[in-house]
């Protein structure tokens, strides 16, 4: 098949550049001692380990889209399931589904974020293990849900190949019956494909739209939160949490600007007869690779402690001024 060269270098340098900023990650983490983390560590550990098994599923079964007329397809483009069987079309929805688990993901973290303001000394006794646990079935769940949805919904008919045959082979060449794919058809087809199109757009739209309520949710009351007990902390706890929670404001907005968004655009743009620019299929298929290295990037570079200690291995100084120096405290 035939691809453009920039989509396909832009995803082998992201490729390439994951596993180093994760170790990178998870060595600034675990070694920093001047901004003590306490248990919040175990779920950033969580998350570096998360990013890390998505950036291999993005290996073994990378998705290309393709969008024509009311039908959305979903195709492998490498790895070693390229040949068609069943078990990789299987792969491939399970594939798409580590979007929903980067919901789980900073659903967990807002969600202790928020508690650790609420009840911190709960928090302190039973999150490790138990909440940790329930942070990591959080994320099995949404995976697991997103990825049942749409092998079924988005299984592809032979009547639903056909409708997507000619713009296909004309974009990429080969022979569409030779592909592993998922498919979302919304209109000019059978009944049941229709059908199932749409229940799978909405199932994983609502999954998708509450995990965006709950983070605005919760950052309001985290917010509020934090005003009402500055009063109470001390000045470098309060400047500390308010540094974590603007790192989580900067995690949030990732997901949602190189998932969940081009998710929507790309699902609904089909389902409406919208032709988006091929913009919108190049985020949908290469971008959200970027999000195992732009989110851990996010938590370095909000946090000044972690921040001055990468730009050190490269020779760089940045003062630190009173503001951005927060010392080591037992629990966050």
């Amino acid at each position: 098949m035939r691809f453009k060269p920039g989509r396909e270098n832009s995803r082998k340098v992201w490729q390439k550049i994951r596993p180093t900023t994760i170790r990178v990650f998870v060595y600034l983490i675990g070694t920093e001692r001047k901004f003590q983390f306490g248990d919040y560590k175990y779920l950033l550990y969580f998350f570096a380990t998360f990013n890390m098994i998505a950036s291999i599923a993005d290996l073994l079964v990378p998705v290309c889209v393709h969008s024509y007329r009311y039908a959305t397809v979903f195709f492998t483009v490498g790895g070693p399931f390229l040949e068609r069987s069943d078990l990789a079309e299987t792969l491939i929805a399970f594939r798409c589904a580590f979007i929903s688990g980067t919901y789980g993901i900073l659903n967990s973290h807002f969600i202790f974020r928020f508690m650790i303001l609420r009840n911190n000394h709960f928090v302190a006794r039973y999150f490790f293990p138990y909440g940790l646990l329930s942070a990591i079935f959080l994320v099995i769940f949404h995976i697991a849900a997103w990825g049942v949805v749409a092998d079924y919904t988005m299984h592809p008919s032979e009547e639903s190949r056909k409708y997507a045959k000619k713009s296909f082979e004309q974009a990429f060449g080969g022979n569409i019956e030779d592909v592993n794919m998922k498919i979302t058809i919304f209109s000019e087809s059978s009944a049941d494909d229709v059908f199932r199109s749409w229940l799978g757009a909405i199932i994983v739209t609502i999954l998708a739209s509450y995990s965006v309520t709950l983070y605005f949710t919760l950052g309001y009351k985290i917010m509020n939160g934090l005003n009402k007990t500055s009063t109470s902390l001390s000045p470098k706890t309060t400047q500390m949490q308010k540094r974590l929670f603007m790192a989580l404001f900067v995690q949030t907005a990732i997901p949602i600007c190189v998932s969940f968004l081009p998710c929507i655009l790309v699902l609904f743009g089909s389902a409406f007869r919208i032709d988006f620019a091929g913009w919108v299929n190049w985020i949908s298929s290469v971008a959200v690779s970027t999000f195992p290295v732009l989110d851990p990037m996010a938590i370095i570079f909000c946090l000044p402690a972690l921040r001055q200690r990468l730009f050190r291995r490269f020779g760089l100084e940045v003062p630190l001024n009173s503001n951005n120096q927060v010392q080591s405290i037992s629990r966050i």
